[in-house]
């Protein structure tokens, strides 16, 4: 009895499957043959829409999600990194913007205090550990 619904399925499937091609082979055609079922196209056209839409939002939600966990992952690892430099007792800040390259010039940096300074190396290192790999953002 089995095996008969299978072929069953299989026959209604394949009658199924014979309709909607001939049914389909152009758009005004598929078109006709939804609205003789009793189908709003423009109606589902819409919901298909809003549909695809949200489906878009939630994608763009989950990777805007993805990545702001990612920054915050390489922030945190900046502020170590900077945490560090910063502790060790032979630090040079004029010693690390030559090693670093980075565009400060040294009139900036008399006017600096130690926040600035930190906050400054911070930006850098993230941008520098994100332009390393890119490993964060997977």
């Amino acid at each position: 009895m089995n095996n008969q619904n299978n072929s069953n399925k299989n026959d209604f499937v394949s009658l199924f499957l014979v309709n909607a091609e001939h049914d389909s082979r152009d758009k005004q055609a598929s078109k006709e043959f939804l609205l003789s079922e009793g189908l709003n196209t423009d109606k589902l056209i819409i919901e298909g829409m809003k549909r695809i839409k949200k489906m878009q939002l939630l994608a763009n939600a989950r990777r805007t999600e993805a990545e702001m966990g990612a920054s915050q992952k390489v922030r945190d690892e900046a502020i170590a990194w900077v945490d560090a430099l910063l502790s060790k007792q032979n630090f040079s800040i004029t010693d690390l913007i030559k090693s670093e390259e980075l565009s400060l010039s040294f009139r900036n940096l008399e006017t600096m205090d130690e926040e600035d300074i930190r906050s400054t190396l911070i930006r850098h290192f993230m941008l520098k550990f994100m332009n390393q790999g890119n490993n964060y953002a997977q």
